[in-house]
């Protein structure tokens, strides 16, 4: 875990979103990639909640009580444990690593083992909503991953990523370096959008235009996130309606 992310911090402050370098991996011959490994890495270090119990909260009023959930993407489970507690959900998560899945079922939830991204998988089941937290970012066909979803969700789909378009990130372009939208690692993201590119690009893809959520920003005041996303927040949530 980088340096500047431990568990209980806070994260960047704004002076390094905007002059900080880069951040990279601790060590230069350390190039695993392997969705397991990081995983385990991120369990013995003490998974960071905070970012997962956050879009839990920023959308748990759509949610009712023992409402069906699938989190695809899940991790660890941080998300449907919050929304257990506080809604009272059927959860399921949806994942690719074993690891991941092996600690979302002893919170007791179902799991998935499924990669979405493969042609010639698909959900057997309908859902009343289902979370795509900060996965789209990570995989270079996110496209075939939303088709996946279409039709799948009876209440809202719910999809979270960076913004590009914050403005921490247009200052980092003009002082000459490139956006910090990752932890540690600058190939932990392989896709980006900011919030008009990431509406046209749904609009593209045939769904209905999706509420914007601005949900996260160092600068806080007036709310300026949730009110101009597209400049001030630093994490989007997307809500389609089905």
């Amino acid at each position: 875990m980088s340096e500047a992310r431990k568990p209980g911090d806070k994260g960047r402050g704004i002076i390094q979103e905007v002059f900080g370098k880069m951040p990279l991996p601790h060590k230069c011959g350390s190039f695993d990639l392997t969705y397991d490994k990081y995983w385990e890495n991120r369990i013995s270090d003490d998974v960071y909640t905070k970012p997962a119990r956050r879009r839990a909260e920023g959308i748990k009023d759509f949610i009712s009580t023992g409402d069906s959930v699938l989190d695809v993407g899940c991790g660890t489970g941080e998300t449907l444990e919050y929304l257990l507690e506080t809604r009272e959900i059927e959860g399921t998560g949806l994942d690719i690593s074993e690891t991941a899945l092996a600690e979302v079922s002893s919170k007791g939830f179902s799991t998935l083992n499924i990669d979405l991204t493969e042609n010639d998988s698909e959900l057997d089941s309908v859902y009343d909503h289902i979370f795509l937290f900060e996965v789209a970012e990570h995989i270079i066909n996110a496209e075939m991953l939303m088709m996946k979803l279409k039709g799948k969700y009876r209440k809202g789909l719910y999809i979270s990523t960076p913004n590009l378009g914050y403005i921490a990130h247009r200052l980092r372009l003009l002082f000459g370096r490139f956006p910090l939208t990752y932890i540690a690692d600058p190939r932990e993201h392989v896709r980006y959008w900011t919030v008009k590119d990431f509406l046209d690009w749904s609009d593209w893809l045939e769904f209905k235009r999706p509420h914007v959520l601005g949900l996260r920003g160092k600068i806080n005041v007036f709310g300026l996130p949730a009110k101009w996303p597209s400049l001030w927040a630093s994490e989007v949530i997307y809500k389609f309606a089905p």
